[in-house]
């Protein structure tokens, strides 16, 4: 995880909770407090410094816990999500949907079938509008990396770094997908806040990103590799984990947000065979 500042980017303090009070920190050097230290000597306008593995242990772990607690309703919003992507148009916003109830379930807020159906209508726009950004430039980029990919003669080495470029673009747009969704559960609407905070993130936290993705791959193939799981749990899994991450990474940037001081999850495998004998402090 980066140490520093993303250049000009702005976190909403509301991301934590519903509050619709709504409070950006603006996390440039040089503004904000404009270097005003708390009594540690750190600068309150900058993240606190964490490696990723800070971030994705107890990412990992309250997703699993979550998932366990919350399963009936995950499969639940998870068979409505695959029925709302049957028309195509409506798969951005079902997805969108998803990572509402994801959000409301690792804040520890009251969830319930209805959230999903009102993240629908809430963030349909700015869902569609990312999906058919991530459409549209995927295409391209497919259509670059095959024109570069065969260009002959003197052209041929030039073509291959072009077409690489192409590729490692791409990644960087699939990174970024790590962001974007969580984004749009905290209420962002605007497509160019979006793309530019999620850039960002993954800019200044690119250790969490890759380790995020491939956490969420690593579900996303045992899903599919277990049949049941693809048509159960796949989204909802999925959209539960990332929103875990989110609200993890938020806590670098709000350390001072009662959220950051929450303790951690104490459950082990005793109480997930013995539920009535858990351990963890309400």
């Amino acid at each position: 995880v980066s140490r520093t500042a993303a250049p000009a980017l702005l976190l909403r303090r509301d991301a934590f909770h519903g509050t619709g009070q709504q409070k950006d920190v603006d996390l440039t050097p040089g503004h904000g407090n404009h270097g005003l230290q708390d009594p540690s000597g750190r600068d309150s306008t900058s993240p606190v410094p964490m490696r990723a593995a800070e971030i994705l242990r107890p990412t990992f772990k309250r997703f699993l816990w979550h998932a366990y607690d919350h399963l009936g309703l995950l499969v639940a919003v998870n068979l409505l999500w695959l029925l709302m992507c049957a028309p195509v148009v409506t798969a951005p916003a079902s997805t969108a949907a998803l990572f509402r109830i994801g959000r409301k379930i690792a804040s520890h807020e009251d969830v319930s079938i209805r959230d999903f159906f009102f993240g629908f209508r809430a963030h349909f726009l700015p869902a569609i509008k990312v999906g058919s950004f991530t459409l549209v430039v995927v295409f391209m980029l497919w259509v670059n990396v095959d024109f570069y990919s065969h260009l002959g003669g003197w052209a041929t080495l030039p073509g291959m770094l072009l077409a690489a470029v192409m590729i490692w673009a791409g990644v960087f747009l699939a990174l970024m997908h790590a962001h974007l969704h969580p984004l749009i559960a905290d209420g962002d609407r605007a497509l160019r806040v979006l793309l530019s905070k999620s850039a960002l993130l993954t800019l200044d936290n690119v250790g969490y990103t890759v380790g995020v993705t491939v956490q969420a791959a690593s579900v996303a193939a045992i899903c599919v590799l277990t049949g049941a799981g693809l048509v159960l749990v796949l989204g909802s899994f999925t959209a539960l984990l990332l929103s875990c991450g989110h609200r993890e990474l938020l806590k670098r940037y709000f350390p001072e947000s009662p959220e950051a001081g929450e303790p951690e999850e104490t459950r082990g495998w005793r109480d997930f065979w013995k539920p009535w004998e858990s351990r963890r402090k309400e």
